[in-house]
């Protein structure tokens, strides 16, 4: 989904509330227990999201689940990357957070697996059909940097700067696509 639509406002809303239940629950209603968690890490880039929405409000990329809820959501934008000595034009997603049941550690109803992936393969879909750059760069903590290896990107520097090429890229939608079009077999 893109842009901010009264769909995402709300599932932002509802995310808010979850996850001060979520706190109240498992964290003895104080945020600061949750420190260190992928929860808490969602928490504070929702609020990032949150607090640009107005001004980064053309950016926003979301994924709607099965149960129609708010499932995951970034911001992207043009930039450059310096790539073997060239400025490279690029997408860079930031705060590519899930939703708060997607990131506790404990097991809950709501929780589904994909949506970031799903939100990485729509960005990289819309960056084709519009004929924008073929490369895609993102900063990762620690947590995440295997989750996004494993979709192809790779670190630059050390710093959490991961690169996806157009060449990744391809062969993450080819493999996204087989997955889908797979059949088991017994």
């Amino acid at each position: 989904m893109v842009g901010v639509t009264r769909q995402v406002r709300e599932g932002l809303i509802f995310w808010a509330e979850k996850a001060r239940e979520y706190v109240n629950t498992y964290y003895q209603g104080d945020e600061e227990n949750a420190k260190g968690t992928n929860f808490y890490t969602s928490i504070l880039k929702t609020r990032q999201i949150v607090d640009s929405l107005f001004e980064k409000e053309e950016g926003l990329r979301s994924v709607i689940d099965d149960q129609n809820l708010l499932a995951c959501v970034c911001i992207i934008q043009e930039t450059s990357v310096l790539i073997e000595q060239e400025m490279t034009d690029c997408i860079e997603i930031e705060s590519l957070t899930n939703s708060p049941w997607n990131t506790i550690e404990h097991l809950l109803p709501q929780k589904r697996k994909g949506a970031a992936t799903s939100l990485i393969e729509g960005i990289i879909l819309e960056s084709r059909t519009l004929g924008l750059s073929k490369v895609f760069k993102l900063m990762t903590i620690p947590g995440a940097k295997r989750f996004y290896q494993r979709l192809g990107f790779e670190e630059t520097d050390g710093s959490g700067e991961m690169l996806l090429n157009e060449n990744q890229a391809a062969m993450l939608l080819l493999d996204l696509d087989q997955k889908r079009n797979s059949t088991t077999f017994d």
